[in-house]
């Protein structure tokens, strides 16, 4: 069996962890019950050519200061 570097198994486990972040489920907010909304991020690996489109949620009742600090409404779903 032919051994992995531990750095590609790092990067494998990363690339894994944020690829299963891009699916975005219904979800609701644990303190007021309101639908959730989610902010378009993007991770850049540095040093890597890899990155990712991460939907983050946010409540927009309880969390509204987040839509303040936003640069464009075309960021949010």
């Amino acid at each position: 069996m032919e051994a992995v570097p531990p750095k590609a198994q790092i990067l494998q486990s990363i690339k894994d962890f944020l690829d299963e972040s891009t699916i975005v489920k219904p979800r609701q907010c644990w303190r007021c019950g309101t639908s959730l909304h989610f902010i378009d991020t993007h991770f850049l690996l540095r040093g890597t050519a890899i990155n990712w489109n991460v939907p983050l949620p946010f409540c927009p009742a309880c969390d509204r200061e987040i839509l303040e600090d936003l640069p464009g409404s075309e960021t949010i779903h």
